[in-house]
């Protein structure tokens, strides 16, 4: 085994490991809510319709917070549609990406109970494609009013007498694309956000806004949008999916979001300094990411990845990016829940914990407090990537080294580490991913400004029996998590294509 070093430096903070880090996203699309969190005819449903085996599994990963109607999905929706009784709702609303309707049985007051009953707060996306600035400044007025007011009234005429209370908000979501009914320029989604943004501050101004950011693909959107909403909002959205056929490449996944987080940062300080603002500088809202590259949208099976135990190492590398810059990245879901691009995946009887459902969970089970600076020293390695979401990639295609959307690395770290330290727990955890396909690495680990106060630590490993495993509903725990206590007694050894987290007492 090669041997190389890690540095913990203790004192060199990164950020706070705190506030709507560990969200998860809920959408109007395939089997995400209908046939997933939300299944009357299933024999695991409660009587509310609630599928009580994947709420199970919701609350072993403990959201901070849940996304909700969409994406893509909100602009299909308008608010009223969702709310009250559901005999009153229309059935269902077309879904135009597959021709599938999707039903309103789950609404508003239904999503909002979920994530009561899971300890989190419900992020409401707003249709800001089909429906107007006064709607939205009507939901607001709906949820949160106070007063005897037409839409608070109708909230109370619904059986709610106190206000539901929801804070964060998304403006739309990828109003850039023409995917999207209602797209917009960014002259016009900004004329759109400065209105709505006005009357729903004027119901409620304690609300968090967060505003949509296109990314490095877009960089005049991204100008235009914060140029005009630099004083008003508070989070800059930005999306990304990434994964490759080759396992190397899926490595390189990381560096992508590394760059991504740091355009937006540029962009969002431009705008600071182009407007002199005196209003806190907004954070960024990596609210939509995940591996995607296989499905395409389908009728029966819209987006529906089998994971494997690559694409668990990968999510755990974007984990550990979203922890790095928490100064910045004040907001995070990963994309979705339940079967569609879903950590957890169901038919009809059963439930399975893919395998991207582990590092998640380990994570923020042991990632608390704050994280702080890790330094590496050892191999590096070459893998590219796409620098954004470039749609279904096959082996033959991942061959071409040409491709104008790829990024090109040479020096990646073989060891890719993340360390937080809580105090308030005596805990220092350390996780990391040996990125190196075929090639065990023991490293030194040396502390600074901090000392473990035992040689003996809590070791966890992800494990499977080989890349290309996956938990499915016949095979549901190829891949999982073990733990046990072992000695680091200055260095400690890395399997080949592995995640591993030490716990230590501080």
């Amino acid at each position: 085994m090669r041997t190389c070093e890690l540095f913990i430096l203790a004192d060199r903070v990164l950020g706070p490991v705190e506030g709507p880090l560990w969200g998860q996203f809920i959408e109007f699309v395939g089997r995400c809510i209908h046939g997933g969190i939300y299944d009357p005819g299933s024999p695991a449903a409660r009587s509310d319709g609630v599928r009580a085996d994947v709420l199970e599994a919701m609350k072993e990963l403990r959201p901070t917070h849940l996304r909700y109607p969409g994406g893509c999905a909100v602009s299909y929706f308008d608010w009223q549609e969702l709310v009250g009784p559901r005999a009153q709702r229309p059935p269902a609303k077309l879904y135009r990406y597959t021709g599938v309707p999707q039903s309103t049985a789950f609404g508003l007051p239904e999503a909002f109970a979920y994530a009561e009953e899971l300890g989190a707060e419900l992020y409401l996306t707003v249709n800001a494609h089909t429906q107007s600035p006064e709607d939205a400044a009507n939901l607001v007025e709906y949820l949160n009013g106070t007063t005897r007011t037409r839409w608070a009234d109708l909230r109370r005429s619904h059986g709610r007498e106190k206000p539901y209370g929801i804070k964060r908000f998304g403006l739309g979501n990828e109003i850039y694309g023409d995917w999207q009914p209602g797209q917009k320029t960014a002259e016009e989604y900004v004329r759109w956000c400065r209105e709505a943004i006005r009357w729903m501050k004027a119901v409620d101004p304690t609300m968090s806004i967060a505003a949509v950011g296109m990314g490095r693909p877009g960089p005049d959107w991204d100008r235009t949008v914060l140029k005009g909403l630099i004083d008003s909002i508070d989070l800059f959205s930005v999306h990304n999916y990434c994964g490759r056929p080759v396992f190397r490449d899926c490595m390189a996944a990381s560096r992508v979001y590394e760059t991504m987080i740091e355009w937006a940062n540029v962009a969002i300080d431009e705008a600071m300094d182009t407007r002199l603002s005196r209003k806190e500088r907004p954070g960024i809202a990596l609210d939509e990411w995940n591996v995607w590259y296989r499905a395409r949208h389908a009728a029966e099976a819209s987006l529906e990845e089998i994971y494997d135990y690559t694409d668990a190492l990968t999510v755990a590398t974007l984990l550990h990016v979203v922890l790095r810059h928490t100064r910045t990245v004040r907001l995070s879901n990963i994309s979705l829940a339940a079967n569609t691009c879903g950590s957890i995946f169901t038919d009809r009887q059963r439930c399975v914990r893919q395998t991207i459902f582990y590092p998640q969970m380990l994570f923020r089970e042991k990632h608390t407090g704050e994280a702080v600076q890790t330094f590496y020293d050892g191999p590096v390695f070459p893998a590219k990537h796409e620098r954004y979401f470039c749609g279904i990639v096959d082996v033959e295609k991942a061959k071409d080294e040409t491709l104008p959307t790829l990024l090109h690395f040479d020096d990646l770290d073989a060891l890719d580490a993340l360390c937080t330290v809580d105090r308030g727990r005596r805990r220092l955890s350390l996780s990391v991913v040996n990125k190196l396909e075929d090639r065990a690495l023991t490293a030194r680990l040396s502390f600074r400004g901090i000392e473990p106060r035992s040689t003996l630590v809590r070791v966890y490993r992800l494990t499977g029996p080989s890349l290309q495993a996956a938990n499915t509903l016949d095979h549901p725990s190829q891949v999982g998590l073990v733990s046990a206590w072992d000695r680091v007694a200055g260095s400690f050894p890395f399997p080949a294509a592995s995640l591993t987290l030490l716990e230590f007492e501080i």
